[in-house]
Order: structure tokens, then C-alpha cells, then sequence
């Protein structure tokens, strides 16, 4: 459905009269050692939403792992929980988190699941595009370590000023 929405865009933009494209624009922030030798983390144009998600257990987020999932309201947030509640994965209701999507704020997300001691995405770039109306987080999922371990790892965020673009976490391994 993303690339639906991105090619209608896209071909509304380019159909306009008098109308010139504008390249997206692509920022790749990679963290950056200080001088003292830590990593710094960058700042990114998002808030870690994690933890509105942690009411879904392991086995609901393992079979959910690799699809990206875009909420623009309450009421697909309550069909969300919903949703996993009926999948019958979790002994218990899923507990519930607001999130805040006052003034257009998306929440977006999705799980990766792998083998290893410990996993966690990087962001390897952004992508925006304004006269697409698209946004393309680029991640890479990474699991360490020779643990036998069924490892999943969240990458949910919340978003302001793109609730009408069509939004997409590109996951690469």
C-alpha cells in the first residue's frame, strides 16, 4: 500500500502544472566518536516510542516481526491491541499504552526477529520526500554473539509533521 501511495504522489507531483520536482532528501547520520572515543548518538526527528509497546508479548511480536505497521489514531492503536489479543499468541490481554497523536503525530513501528546474545537496528539514513509526500527510514538489523537465543527487537517511534506522507522502515540485515 506504501508504494501505491508513494507512486500516486509521486505522479500528482510530476502532473501539476508549472510544477518542478524536488529531489528528496536523503540525511545519513551516522553516530560519530568524540573526541574522547565514546559514540554519540545522533539526534533524529523522532521520539522512541518502545515502550508504548511493551505490553505485547514475545510470541505476538516474534509473529509480527518484519511487518512495518503506521497508526495514525487512537482508534487503530485500540484496533492494534485488538488485533493481537485475538491472535490468541499472548496468555494474557495485551496491556495498553496511550500514545499521544494530537496535532497529526504518527506512530510507527515494527519488530525484527533473529538468533544471537543481543540484537538492535541502526539507522543507516532518512529519506524524505515532500512533493512525494514520503518518508523512508532506511535500518539495519543487527544480532551479535554465538548465543542460541530467539532474539526480537522493537523499532517503534513517534513522528511529527508527516502524518499525510506514506511512511516505510526499510529493514536490511
Amino acid at each position: 500500500m506504501v508504494s501505491v501511495w508513494a507512486m500516486t504522489g509521486c505522479l500528482l507531483a510530476g502532473c501539476a502544472p508549472g510544477a518542478t520536482p524536488t529531489p528528496p532528501k536523503t540525511l545519513s547520520p551516522p553516530p560519530s566518536p568524540s573526541p574522547g572515543g565514546e559514540t554519540l548518538t545522533p539526534a533524529y526527528p523522532w521520539t522512541d516510542e518502545a515502550a508504548v509497546m511493551n505490553g505485547i508479548c514475545f510470541e505476538a511480536a516474534r509473529d509480527a516481526a518484519g511487518r512495518v505497521f503506521v497508526l495514525r489514531g487512537a482508534g487503530e492503536q485500540i484496533r492494534f491491541y485488538e488485533q493481537a489479543d485475538a491472535s490468541g499468541l499472548c496468555r494474557q490481554p495485551v496491556t495498553r499504552v496511550p500514545f499521544d497523536f494530537s496535532g497529526g503525530r504518527v506512530l510507527a513501528g515494527l519488530w525484527s526477529a533473529g538468533t544471537g546474545c543481543t540484537a538492535r537496528h541502526d539507522v543507516t539514513g532518512i529519506t524524505r520526500d515532500d512533493a512525494a509526500r514520503t518518508l523512508t527510514i532506511h535500518l539495519r538489523f543487527m544480532t551479535e554473539g554465538d548465543c542460541p537465543y530467539e532474539l526480537v527487537r522493537p523499532f517503534w517511534i513517534g513522528l511529527d509533521g508527516v502524518g499525510d506522507y506514506a511512511i516505510n522502515l526499510a529493514v536490511t540485515e
